[in-house]
């Protein structure tokens, strides 16, 4: 389950899914542009009963984004109820569709297939079934939004899919940005995680140096939103109350690796450089991406908001 979403409040004994009865609650947190449009396209889907394919990699907040649909969707009143396709048992699925139809007939559920392309076949062909009646009696039928890590096209290609339910599923596909191309979220998240961990475990919140900060921004989070929040329970369990430095953190992240390989970093050319110029313009593409916030285009840099606004004056940069 993605760190973002409320935990399902009660399993359901039919299948590995859950039921939300009250309107759902969401935290999304994010304002980058990449972040922005996804959730854009989101709010316009919610208003339709059409199918949705939300696409990423795991860990990116999939389950979310199906919360954040529900909860601004005309179902918002009905329940929520999330199945995780990999590793169901044969029939589950269908034990936890009758499952919805005999806790409340007719209610306007919402029904989130985690990870569909791991389905097997029958149970393929139960969904389609399922959609298909809905066709029929959309009030009466749970909605169906779907997420997969796979590409389902190449699924369909080798035959382990079926191309007809995966037409039914992807009417909008909408994918989600890796944490690595939400620079911008990344304190706003880091904050989010640490205050969630620090009440779970009713400690105080760790606070993060400039150069924790700066190390935050420059790894690139293989396992997304849910390796930033376990690293975030981490820090408020080891430094409950005072200020992370860089060398309190795991040392993939102060090297910046990932998989072993270090990340590549500038080369100086033999010809050598315009450190000034290549400054001033460092401090005009961190502008453009924080969209003329100062306070971000700081924290990109790993500057102080005085320290940038010196050396805008300085390189005379039009703001």
């Amino acid at each position: 389950m993605d760190p973002h979403d409320i935990h399902l409040r009660r399993a359901a004994r039919a299948g590995r899914g859950g039921f939300e009865g009250r309107p759902v609650k969401t935290a999304l947190i994010g304002s980058s542009p990449a972040f922005q449009r996804t959730r854009n396209a989101a709010r316009m889907v919610a208003a339709t009963d059409v199918g949705v394919l939300l696409l990423g990699e795991p860990g990116s907040g999939r389950a979310s984004l199906a919360r954040e649909i529900h909860a601004l969707s005309p179902r918002a009143g009905g329940p929520f109820i999330a199945f995780v396709c990999a590793g169901a048992p044969e029939g589950a699925l269908a034990a936890t569709v009758k499952a919805i139809t005999l806790r409340d007939p007719g209610a306007a559920a919402t029904l989130f297939l985690d990870e569909v392309g791991e389905l097997c076949p029958e149970d393929q062909a139960r969904l389609l079934h399922l959609m298909a009646a809905a066709d029929a009696s959309a009030e009466a039928a749970p909605r169906v939004i779907a997420a997969s890590a796979q590409d389902l096209g190449i699924a369909v290609k080798e035959g382990r899919f079926r191309r007809d339910l995966y037409l039914r599923l992807c009417v909008v596909p909408i994918e989600l940005p890796p944490l690595r191309e939400r620079v911008l979220d990344i304190a706003a998240l880091s904050a989010h995680f640490l205050r969630v961990a620090a009440a779970r475990h009713h400690l105080r919140a760790p606070t993060l140096s400039a150069g924790t900060e700066r190390l935050f921004r420059r790894y690139p989070w293989p396992g997304n939103l849910r390796e930033l929040a376990n690293l975030c329970e981490r820090l408020v369990i080891l430094y409950p109350g005072v200020q992370v430095v860089p060398e309190n953190l795991p040392r993939e992240l102060i090297s910046g690796e990932r998989n072993g390989e270090a990340t590549v970093g500038f080369t100086l050319p033999p010809q050598g450089i315009d450190l000034n110029g290549l400054e001033a313009e460092l401090i005009r593409q961190a502008l453009a991406l924080a969209g003329g916030n100062k306070s971000h285009a700081a924290r990109l840099l790993g500057l102080t908001r005085d320290t940038l606004l010196y050396r805008i004056q300085k390189y005379l940069i039009p703001v």
